[in-house]
């Protein structure tokens, strides 16, 4: 079934590496190598809430202070529930999501120690000499200058791709990780939005523009227990896939892989499917998070796809 992205901050991935962390360190053992870099990696894709205020553009956030008064360090939170079962549920702070280059950057400047992550339950504390030590960024240098594909162009390599090297590789039952990353790289892909609203009516020669219809909505599918971002490798397995008897309006995009891995997986997402419906080629999020960061994906000449979107 396609649905609808659930935007919520959730984290459930970081949440389950903490309690596998925190075994170990409350029977006095070293976390293993594995589980550490695991932990980073998830660490670098999640988004944390962070008590505070902001007053004329301006976060104003709590510290919290040992008994002692010598450790100052930035509470933070996985979700609202984590959220609620420390301050209540009419808290004075309210819960504002950032990334963890964000908090990292606060603890250098203010030379705090470090931060604590969900103190009223499973807390795990980091300190700020080991957060100083861990490379979260990726370290992408974009050229603000570039123009890139105009609408036109886009609609014009969204209506032809085909991607017949990923398919052949995929229908061939193809295993080999790096082989299929290569094709990944190699492959314009196609996304779906989905709308409750006609958004046809802000479509000129095709193309919709995000400034005239607003936000997209990316299409997913899944269930109660697992959500997944679904990608294609041609407008006509979107058009075999979409279910027009659901009162829902359909549209598509062209995707950066790279970009679309990292909402996916910013969203707390358990992976992405390609040709669902038809080769149902799953890439889990754990392959996803290996390949995050450590292959050139982008192609800036498609800096400007996820402001349009196409009629099908």
């Amino acid at each position: 079934m396609i649905t609808m992205i659930n935007a919520a901050i959730t984290n459930n991935y970081l949440k389950d590496i903490i309690f596998e962390v925190k075994d170990y360190l409350d029977d006095g053992k070293d976390v293993p190598e594995n589980l550490f870099v695991r932990l980073v990696k998830e660490l670098g894709v999640s988004s944390l809430l962070i008590p505070g205020v902001i007053e004329d553009e301006t976060l104003n956030f709590e510290i919290l202070v040992s008994d002692d008064d010598e450790k100052n360090v930035l509470p933070l939170f996985c979700d609202y529930g984590e959220f609620v079962d420390y301050y209540g549920d009419e808290p004075e702070f309210d819960p504002i999501p950032n990334n963890i280059e964000f908090y990292v950057d606060l603890l250098r400047d203010n030379g705090f120690d470090g931060l604590i992550i969900n103190p009223a339950n499973e807390d795990l504390f980091m300190g700020s000499d080991l957060l100083f030590e861990i490379p979260f960024s990726l370290n992408v240098e974009i050229k603000d200058n570039f123009e890139g594909y105009g609408p036109d162009k886009l609609l014009d390599i969204a209506q032809g791709v085909t991607n017949d090297s990923l398919v052949e590789f995929m229908r061939n039952d193809g295993d080999s990780f790096e082989a299929l990353m290569i094709e990944l790289t190699k492959a314009n892909l196609l996304n779906v939005i989905v709308s409750d609203e006609d958004l046809s009516k802000y479509a000129v020669d095709g193309v919709i523009s995000v400034r005239d219809s607003g936000d997209f909505t990316l299409c997913t599918t899944g269930d109660d227990e697992s959500q997944f971002g679904i990608l294609f490798t041609a407008k006509d397995a979107i058009t075999q896939t979409i279910d027009d008897e659901s009162g829902l309006h359909y549209y598509y995009q062209l995707a950066m892989f790279d970009d679309f891995m990292k909402f996916i997986l910013q969203s707390d997402m358990d992976g992405i499917i390609i040709n669902p419906g038809m080769d149902d080629y799953l890439i889990s999020r754990e392959y996803l998070l290996e390949a995050y960061g450590g292959l050139d994906y982008g192609n800036p000449s498609f800096k400007n796809a996820i402001a349009y979107a196409f009629l099908l």
